[in-house]
């Protein structure tokens, strides 16, 4: 318990966080410009560990932090686990036994402590740096200012004010040399690397539910009824339906707040309540959600953006100030950027503005606003998306701090993903569980910004390309999170699929057998075709516009000759409805063509067969432009 005497701009050695302090134990010497030789006592600084959040910069948050000769915790820092005045979670950022550095200010004085943890490496290491700052009149017990900085990268910045930076001993005259530093010690044997997962590194994608051959089962819709609820009449005439955000916009819309969130779980009940499925299979309703955009018409995301604690898990534009929450400058800065910053409405009513970054590429409107309010969904009075922020496209930050125990990252993959309108939902009449499957999880994080969002992100979020590589980095670790929570429990999300099933319907003759040949491996009764190792979609052209019925023959039949287990047959994202448009149907949707008894094989030049126990399925590459292609069999009975 016994802190070493410091010297020049250097100090070795560190006490025992526990012990009481005495004046003359932690004592730093540093010479300002003029030569002049300072030394400050910092032994009766409070005796506490702090915990600080970072302001700006990685959005790592929280950090623990004590007095520069105190014990925030044991973290491992360039010279093994020690224990560290300041750690950011496991990770010590600075080491009494390493270089330090005392700088004189006009206010005060600066210490720089350096041997913090280099793991991953920067360019100068990591560095604990207190700046404290002459303020005579604080009490003893006065706490670091509450948040950190990190800047530059490596260096993490806490200022506090205190009595104790206001007076300095003027002896010695000179700081003595240091000691020489003790020899680091060998690097830690390197980190295995973590084991691929199914969808990430893992040549397979596929969904831990029980696979189906069934026709009816295999067939899937994505959708969305702008004008109200999607007829359940026509939802359950698919195996899977999927809604979109928009479905029932025309109700959402004007709600008093928002509450699309909701009403795509009413309508999953809606669709469950007439044809619950089969247990163990895919669940038959998939819900929209967005990765990146934070759209405050759902519930979950507008309660955080509204609310100023989790205001580190959102983007803002340029000169954010959470004073007045959000943002600072409401309508003064309106049209300075190249999106609004507050919505728009006619009748005097004030608007709503924000600091959060934003905007109206696909939001409801009132309409009337001109080019800058394009109305995806008309707002009858003024748009609302409760009481703080505008309705618009705010963007997630997936780097975003802890809050109260959680991060960002748990909430978007454990509240926000995985929640009691997903994947835990349950039967509001039995309770029985009655999942709601990750349907469109739409958009990503790109290095120009978010997909499906104004070009102009970057310039008016002022990010800096480093920062862009931050954003993207820290999107990609969620993504990665998500799909190692997700798909043990049962889920799976369209952006999953392989979305080229569809693959010889109106290809060349060429083509055809080509691609034939290489799917039809059933001459080698052990093989497969590696499309099989993800689930197939076989995507419907057009939304089915002019599709005759002999087109829907030779979808159906290009399906069942190449399918694998996991595949299904259907409609894309292909616009809303507006209630009275339905998607065709085939005929042999209907139909019970059992299972395969076979991979499909080529039979005769360019003439491709697979047989099930209820059907023969044959597929003519040699057939003329606009003649059949496909033929289903029925088997004789």
């Amino acid at each position: 318990m016994v802190c070493g005497l410091l010297a020049t701009t250097m100090v070795w050695a560190v006490a025992n966080a526990g012990a009481s302090p005495t004046a003359g134990w932690c004592t730093f010497c540093g010479t300002s410009a003029d030569g002049t030789a300072h030394t400050y006592d910092l032994s009766t600084l409070p005796n506490h560990t702090f915990t600080l959040h970072e302001s700006v910069g990685s959005g790592a948050g929280k950090y623990e932090v004590s007095a520069p000769c105190g014990c925030a915790g044991l973290g491992s820092t360039a010279r093994g686990l020690k224990c560290s005045m300041m750690l950011q979670g496991s990770r010590g950022l600075g080491d009494l036994s390493a270089n330090i550095t005392t700088l004189p200010t006009s206010d005060g004085f600066t210490l720089e402590i350096g041997g913090g943890s280099n793991d991953p490496a920067m360019p100068q290491g990591r560095n604990a740096v207190y700046h404290f700052v002459c303020n005579a009149s604080a009490p003893m017990t006065n706490p670091p200012e509450p948040t950190l900085v990190e800047k530059p990268g490596g260096f993490y910045n806490v200022v506090w004010e205190h009595p104790l930076a206001c007076k300095s001993d003027p002896t010695p005259s000179k700081c003595p040399p240091p000691p020489p530093l003790p020899p680091l010690p060998p690097p830690p044997p390197p980190t295995p690397p973590e084991p691929p997962i199914e969808c990430a590194g893992l040549p397979s994608c596929l969904p831990s539910w029980k696979p189906t051959w069934h026709m009816r089962n295999s067939t899937v819709l994505y959708t969305c009824n702008n004008s109200g609820m999607h007829d359940v009449n026509h939802a359950n005439q698919f195996g899977v339906v999927v809604y979109d955000w928009s479905n029932a916009k025309a109700i959402w819309a004007n709600a008093h707040p928002m509450s699309s969130e909701e009403l795509i779980t009413k309508q999953a009940e809606m669709v469950y309540a007439q044809d619950p499925g089969l247990s163990g299979y895919a669940p038959r309703v998939w819900a929209y959600r967005n990765t990146i955009k934070a759209l405050n018409w759902y519930t979950s995301v507008r309660e955080k953006l509204d609310d100023p604690k989790y205001a580190s898990w959102f983007i803002k534009f340029k000169g954010f100030s959470n004073t007045p929450y959000p943002g600072g400058q409401g309508k003064s800065v309106n049209g300075t950027f190249h999106v609004p910053t507050c919505d728009w409405y006619d009748n005097g009513t004030a608007p709503r503005c924000s600091g959060f970054y934003h905007d109206q590429e696909q939001t409801p409107e009132h309409p009337g606003g001109g080019p800058a309010y394009r109305v995806d969904g008309d707002c009858v009075e003024q748009c609302d998306c409760g009481p703080t922020n505008p309705c618009a496209e705010y963007i997630f930050d997936h780097r975003g701090g802890e809050v109260e125990g959680r991060t960002f990252r748990d909430w978007f993959i454990n509240e926000y993903m995985i929640s009691n309108e997903t994947l835990l939902h349950k039967d509001p009449l039995t309770g029985e569980p009655q999942p709601i499957g990750l349907g469109w999880l739409d958009d990503s994080m790109q290095p120009g910004g978010p997909t499906e969002e104004d070009r102009n992100y970057i310039a008016d979020t002022g990010a800096s390309p480093a920062e862009m590589e931050e954003q993207v980095q820290a999107y990609q670790e969620s993504i990665y999170e998500l799909k190692k929570k997700v798909l043990p429990m049962g889920g799976f999300w369209w952006q999953l699929m392989d979305g080229s099933g569809m693959k010889v319907n109106g290809a060349s003759t060429d083509q055809c057998k080509t691609t034939l040949r290489s799917l039809c491996v059933g001459a080698h009764p052990s093989a497969s075709p590696s499309t099989w190792q993800k689930l197939q979609m076989y995507n419907i052209p057009d939304g089915g516009t002019g599709a005759t019925a002999q087109n829907f023959t030779d979808y159906t039949a290009e399906f069942l000759l190449t399918r694998g287990p996991y595949a299904m047959l259907g409609y894309s994202w292909c616009g809303c409805t507006n209630g009275e448009q339905m998607r065709p149907r085939a005929a042999e949707w209907d139909q019970d063509f059992g299972v395969p008894t076979e991979v499909c094989k080529e039979t005769s030049e360019g003439v491709f067969e697979r047989k099930w126990t209820e059907a023969t399925v044959t597929w003519d590459c040699n057939a003329a432009d606009g003649a059949p292609h496909g033929k289903i069999a029925p088997s004789l009975a």
